[in-house]
């Protein structure tokens, strides 16, 4: 049967057109502009690769750690490196040749072409999921054209497994730091009501036991054996104690952070307030306060005051036997190199340095951080009356304002502490 003219000359065309393309593949191979060609007949592409002109390169793609492959405008696998064979875990065989989309996870395809179609006109980047039989491997590709110089596309291949695993760690911190958080809030709020409760429903039964053992001892003082006046007297005793207790537990809850009005504030006037809200203590004790002028620093006066106050307590409490109170208190500021707390100091800040020294009966250095802890005590209640928070007071206060504070003693030899508030906030 006799081929019309129109199909030879559709024959002719497609020959032309693959001649075409085949001197242009010569062209490209001698130029060594190209590591590996397909030829794709019948559906079934075949693969060839060239020592070209190109080999440094290429040595440098196998060493550098990460996948690289090129891939063609069809999506074929021309050329991959060893790193993304041992990303996929499968044998080269298998991976050249085949179709990009075979190693796609099912649910990155959509997002992939997108890439793709993107880089065919320069670049584009993104994350995506590999799939190899089993292996479900999340990636990060950099896709690059090619063009003019080779009809393919570029991709470098990022594992990031280990990222992703760093990430649901990290995401499970957070989870858990939230959960932490929430539950901190509802601690804030039980805290809270605690304290409204030991304000007035906890002293409330204690103020009844003073009132009425108060009675019963004026009343019946004569009426009663000694023994059980006795009994009255230690009941009293204990009531306030309780009393004490729960008051210095609720100046320490109160020492909050939050909420804080700072202001400008002379702290000589601080002192002249502390101390006249305990004169006459000061005057039955003889104790005697020695000064040098304090600085004008950013605080809340309402706490400053409280933490002169509690150490003019604490030099009077424990104070040598007869000896009249000596409290020294000195201001400079602070040099870098003598702050013990570098941890604490915050860099750029300037620290005022203020020191209360007394002549007291001091304490082993050993003790120092022990001190400033909730209900500690170095000596029983029996030789010093207490709670033991007082100094716990100081140091949250010293805290609420970015400072810090330590002390210093020998035994007999009196106590100092040392305070560093910011000078500037």
């Amino acid at each position: 049967m006799t081929e019309s003219i129109d199909d030879l000359l559709k024959k002719i065309e497609s020959l032309e057109e693959r001649l075409a393309d085949s001197e242009q593949l010569i062209d490209a191979i001698r130029a060594g502009e190209v590591d590996a060609f397909a030829v794709n007949e019948n559906n079934h592409p075949e693969v060839y690769t060239l020592q070209s002109g190109d080999y440094a390169y290429r040595v440098l793609i196998e060493e550098i750690g990460e996948g690289a492959i090129n891939i063609s405008e069809d999506g074929l696998i021309v050329y991959t490196n060893s790193s993304f064979v041992e990303l996929l875990g499968i044998p080269y065989e298998k991976i050249i040749g085949r179709f990009i989309g075979d190693f796609i996870y099912e649910e990155s395809k959509e997002k992939f072409i997108k890439l793709f179609n993107e880089s065919l006109h320069g670049r584009s980047k993104g994350e995506i999921i590999l799939s190899a039989g089993t292996n479900i491997i999340p990636v990060y590709i950099s896709l690059t054209s090619l063009q003019p110089k080779l009809a393919t596309v570029g991709i470098i291949v990022t594992d990031q497994t280990r990222l992703k695993l760093h990430e649901r760690t990290i995401f499970q911190y957070q989870s858990e730091l939230e959960q932490k958080n929430i539950e901190l809030a509802q601690n804030n709020s039980e805290l809270s009501s605690f304290t409204y409760i030991a304000s007035h429903d906890l002293q409330e039964p204690l103020r009844k036991i003073q009132t009425f053992c108060n009675l019963i001892n004026t009343g019946s003082n004569e009426e009663l054996p000694a023994v059980t006046r006795d009994y009255f007297q230690r009941i009293l005793k204990a009531s306030t104690r309780m009393q004490n207790l729960i008051s210095s537990l609720l100046s320490y809850s109160r020492m909050s952070s939050r909420g804080m009005d700072f202001e400008m504030t002379d702290l000589n006037n601080v002192l002249d307030d502390a101390s006249n809200n305990i004169r006459e203590l000061l005057e039955e004790s003889h104790a005697v306060i020695e000064h040098e002028p304090l600085p004008v620093i950013s605080c809340v006066p309402m706490q400053i005051n409280q933490l002169f106050t509690n150490l003019i307590l604490n030099s009077i409490k424990y104070k040598t036997g007869d000896t009249a109170p000596l409290i020294r208190i000195s201001a400079r500021p602070a040099l870098q190199d003598e702050i013990k707390s570098p941890d604490t100091a915050r860099d750029g800040t300037n620290y005022w340095k203020i020191v209360f020294s007394d002549n007291g009966i001091g304490f082993e250095q050993q003790y120092a951080d022990r001190i400033f802890e909730l209900f500690q005590r170095l000596h029983s209640r029996f030789e010093y009356e207490g709670t033991g928070i007082g100094l716990a007071i100081c140091k949250k206060i010293v805290q609420n304002h970015k400072g810090f504070i330590y002390a210093e003693g020998k035994p007999g030899l009196g106590a100092s502490f040392v305070i560093y508030l910011p000078s500037n906030r």
